[in-house]
C-alpha cells in the first residue's frame, strides 16, 4: 500500500515538474482545420475593358477574415491559366479587400493573346476578344512562429471581353446646305442633303452669286459650318467659293448656274464641278452615230434633270456625258441597273453596250431623264 502511494505522489510530482519546464517558452498552435478564406463579393458575369477605361476600377474583390487569431497581409493573385503556372500579384493588404483595376484586367487578356482588333479571331473563327481569367487569395495564419501556415482560396473564375474598335469604313454623316447662294433654297431647312460615301459628300445645287452655309442638323443654326471652320481645319477650297464678309458663310463668285459641290476628308479639299449635258448618239436620233452639229442635247435645267425636244424612230440610240467622247455610262442598262423606271416605248436591244431601242411611234417627243425620282419618260 505505501509503495502504490508512493508511486502517486512520483507522478504527480513529475507532471508539475514537466509543465513548469515546457512554460519557460509559450507556444502557440493554430487551428488551422478549421480555417476557411473565400470570396464573398459577387462577380459581374463579364467585365468589359477598353484602353480608353483602363484607369478605372474594375471591381473591388471583398474575402472574409479566417478563424484563426492572427493573421499577416493578404495577397491577391490573379491568373491568365486555371492551374496559376504563372502568377500575378494584383496587391497586398492588411484588409479584406482589394481594388482591381480594367488595366490589370488588360494585362491579363494580353496574356490570352485577346485584342480589340474586330477582323481576327481565334482557333474557331470567333472574335478574338473574350476569355477567362483566375483569382484567389492567400492569408497567412497563426502568430509568425512555428505554427505559421499559409491558407489558399478557391480559384474564381472571371469572364472578361474586350470591346473592339470600331472600323472607319470610309461613312460619315449627312450635311444641310442652304441659303441666298443655293437659290433654289434659300435660308430654308431643310436645304439640300451633301451624302457621304468613303468619306467624301457630294450635293448638287443651283448656285447663284450669294452666301451659304453647311449644317451638320436640320432645323438647329448653331451646327453651322462656313468657310473659316473649313479653312482652319486645313482645306484646300475652290477659287470660286470665299469667305463672305460676315465671315460665317462660303460666298460663291463663280458663273451662276448648277454646280456638284464635293466636300472630300480625305483630301481636304472643296470642289465645284460645273453641270455637264447628255448627247443622244445613234441612228434613232437627229445626227446618227456620231457627235455633230444636229446631235441633240439633254439640258440640265434643274438639278439632276435633263430634258430635250428629240426626233425618234424605230432604231436604237444611246446617252453620252461629254460631247465628242464614247462610253457605255448612261446606257439604258446603266439606267435599268440604277433602278430607274424607263417608258415603255423604250426596251432594251440586248447588246453589249446595251443601247436604247425606240419601238414607239416615230415622231418628236420630249425626252426627259429625271435622277430625282429615277425615271425616263416621253412626252
Amino acid at each position: 500500500m505505501k509503495n502504490i502511494k508512493l508511486l502517486i505522489v512520483v507522478l504527480i510530482s513529475s507532471y508539475f515538474f514537466l509543465s513548469c519546464s515546457e512554460q519557460e517558452t509559450e507556444i502557440f498552435i493554430a487551428d488551422l482545420s478549421s480555417s476557411e478564406i473565400a470570396f464573398q463579393n459577387s462577380f459581374a458575369a463579364e467585365y468589359l475593358l477598353s484602353e480608353e477605361t483602363k484607369e478605372n476600377i474594375a471591381d473591388r474583390f471583398i474575402w472574409n477574415k479566417p478563424t484563426p487569431i492572427t493573421t499577416s497581409t493578404y495577397e491577391l493573385e490573379a491568373s491568365a491559366f486555371s492551374d496559376f503556372l504563372t502568377i500575378t500579384t494584383i496587391g497586398n493588404t492588411s484588409n479584406t479587400n482589394h481594388i482591381v483595376l480594367v488595366e490589370q484586367l488588360m494585362s491579363l487578356a494580353q496574356e490570352l493573346n485577346l485584342d480589340d482588333d474586330p477582323t481576327t479571331t481565334d482557333a474557331n473563327g470567333d472574335a478574338n476578344n473574350t476569355g477567362i481569367v483566375y483569382f484567389r487569395v492567400k492569408a497567412t495564419i497563426g502568430n509568425g512562429g512555428a505554427g505559421t501556415e499559409e491558407i489558399v482560396s478557391e480559384i474564381a473564375p472571371i469572364n472578361i471581353k474586350i470591346i473592339e474598335k470600331i472600323i472607319d469604313n470610309g461613312q460619315c454623316e449627312s450635311l444641310y446646305v442652304l441659303g441666298a447662294g443655293i437659290t433654289d433654297i434659300g435660308w430654308n431647312f431643310p436645304g439640300l442633303e451633301a451624302t457621304c460615301e468613303s468619306d467624301v459628300l457630294t450635293v448638287k445645287a443651283r448656285l447663284g452669286n450669294g452666301h451659304f452655309r453647311f449644317f451638320t442638323t436640320v432645323g438647329d443654326w448653331q451646327s453651322g459650318q462656313d468657310y473659316a471652320f473649313y479653312e482652319n481645319d486645313g482645306y484646300t477650297i475652290d477659287s470660286r467659293l470665299e469667305n463672305a464678309p460676315a465671315g460665317d458663310n462660303f460666298s460663291f463668285t463663280g458663273t451662276p448656274g448648277i454646280y456638284t459641290i464635293t466636300i472630300d476628308k480625305n483630301t481636304k479639299t472643296i470642289d465645284l464641278k460645273e453641270s455637264g449635258s447628255l448627247w443622244a448618239v445613234g441612228g434613232a436620233v437627229p445626227g446618227g452615230w456620231g457627235f455633230n452639229s444636229d446631235t441633240v442635247e439633254f439640258i440640265e435645267n434643274t438639278p439632276n434633270i435633263w430634258s430635250a425636244s428629240i426626233t425618234l424612230s424605230n432604231d436604237i440610240f444611246r446617252l453620252f456625258q461629254t460631247f465628242g467622247t464614247w462610253d457605255t455610262n448612261n446606257s439604258m442598262t446603266y439606267y435599268e441597273d440604277e433602278g430607274f423606271t424607263i417608258d415603255s416605248n423604250f426596251e432594251n436591244d440586248g447588246s453589249g453596250d446595251g443601247n436604247f431601242n425606240f419601238i414607239g411611234t416615230a415622231g418628236t417627243y420630249t425626252m426627259t431623264i429625271n435622277a430625282v425620282d429615277k425615271t425616263i419618260t416621253l412626252n
